[in-house]
């Protein structure tokens, strides 16, 4: 799916786009004489993989802070390259990056960056499908200078990327986004995390296989994933299933498991409405043996407690004209993509 937007000459532009963005980002710092003038245009790919593309729109801060990290649905990794300088915070570790640097971002932490102009190519990852090498806290907020050769690799990879997108096949377009994390990861110093070449291609049918039978049962309401069940279902070994999950992974499939679990407990949590299902309720049908258990590997995950959980509620005093809206679609986009892609 591939979109194309330019939010201007509209009287509630800037409004279109901070409502747009409010399940990614809180958009602040947008001076008077900006938002006279605003202007935001950007084109995107959204595929079973993540989304990718780039977007122009004047100097303001991006955050994402522990009040929206509790309603967003969105969660993964966002590999980022800004034309301009940015400064900012990444989970309390101070972020400065130069023009062009090559900046990781995991959604799930709190971040914040100011920006001198929105010039950006930027590629979003859904956690379940991004190797996990990349989403440890200290990768959160990695900025590498474009001095670095690896660097101006990967942006111009992307670029590349960006500018042939309505020309790509799905399955060119999987392969072009596997090269980049792969180099990302070499460029950072993770190289081990991967998989041998002659490996890597198995283990992830393999793993995208796994994801997508795992997600088709959670969603259905069945929790109870056998290991055995499933590796015969998607026609391997139990060796080769764990090996898929164990490269570069905490804990493997059974951690995997339980984190999508929370996940989809959280997504019902986010979507109660007064005097609706309790907490000890939603614990149990996703399989937790107490309440007590359940916030306690709640806080573990999201680093907050259940009941701290708020719906996104959109603010009711913006009024919007006629006219293309689409960050919202990317939010929405990201947020579904639970699976990885059909075999």
């Amino acid at each position: 799916m591939t979109w194309d937007v330019s939010a201007q000459d509209l009287p509630d532009a800037f409004e279109r786009y901070v409502l747009g963005m409010a399940d990614i980002y809180d958009v602040s710092g947008v001076s008077d004489e900006d938002r006279a003038n605003f202007f935001n245009t950007s084109i995107s790919v959204m595929s079973p993989f993540g989304a990718i593309g780039e977007g122009r729109s004047v100097r303001q801060t991006l955050s994402r802070d522990k009040a929206l990290l509790r309603r967003s649905g969105v969660d993964g990794l966002n590999l980022l390259i800004n034309a301009a300088a940015l400064v900012g915070d990444a989970d309390g570790r101070t972020v400065r990056a130069e023009p062009h640097a090559l900046q990781i971002r995991d959604m799930g932490r709190p971040a914040a960056s100011r920006l001198d102009s929105l010039d950006v190519l930027s590629l979003k990852i859904p956690r379940n499908l991004a190797p996990p090498a990349l989403l440890t806290r200290e990768m959160h907020g990695t900025a590498i200078s474009p001095s670095v050769a690896g660097a101006r690799l990967v942006r111009a990879h992307m670029r590349a990327i960006v500018n042939d997108l309505p020309h790509l096949s799905a399955d060119v377009l999987d392969a072009a986004i596997q090269a980049l994390l792969s180099l990302t990861g070499r460029v950072v110093g993770v190289e081990s995390a991967f998989a041998p070449e002659e490996q890597a291609s198995l283990q992830r049918t393999v793993r995208q296989s796994a994801v997508q039978y795992i997600e088709q049962r959670l969603s259905s309401g069945a929790i109870d994933i056998e290991i055995d069940t499933m590796a015969s279902a998607i026609g391997v070994s139990r060796a080769t299933l764990y090996r898929a999950f164990d490269a570069g992974s905490r804990g493997g499939v059974g951690r995997y498991i339980q984190d999508r679990r929370l996940h989809y407990a959280r997504e019902a949590l986010r979507l109660r409405t007064d005097g609706s299902r309790s907490i000890g309720e939603i614990a149990s049908s996703y399989g937790f043996s107490s309440s007590s258990h359940f916030s306690r590997i709640f806080r573990d995950r999201y680093g907050y407690s259940p009941s701290e959980v708020q719906p996104h509620k959109p603010d009711s005093r913006v009024t919007m004209s006629d006219g293309p809206i689409r960050h919202d679609l990317l939010s929405a986009w990201l947020s579904e993509l639970r699976s990885g892609p059909e075999t």
